[in-house]
């Protein structure tokens, strides 16, 4: 992790780089998950590199629907069960 203080921009383009990633590879249903990681996340944390290479992850599941679309989409089924309450 990066001991340096991302600039307000970078967080800025990471969020988009990453949301149009997400839209592009499992068809919308993780927005507000990663609303809610960029909106109470903690800039500390903040890596560029992770970021690249998470973008690049989405772009190979967004192109195919092999073992990387499989992943990500069992991400966020896992994530929506979590979060749903019982009835």
């Amino acid at each position: 992790m990066s001991a340096i203080k991302p600039s307000p921009q970078a967080v800025i383009q990471a969020y988009r780089h990453l949301y149009r990633g997400i839209l592009h590879a499992v068809q919308f249903t993780a927005r507000d998950q990663l609303r809610d990681a960029f909106r109470k996340g903690d800039l500390s944390t903040f890596d560029q590199e992770r970021v690249n290479r998470t973008v690049g992850f989405l772009k190979i599941a967004a192109r195919e629907r092999g073992l990387e679309h499989q992943l990500v989409k069992s991400l966020i089924h896992t994530a929506y069960w979590r979060r749903k309450k019982p009835l």
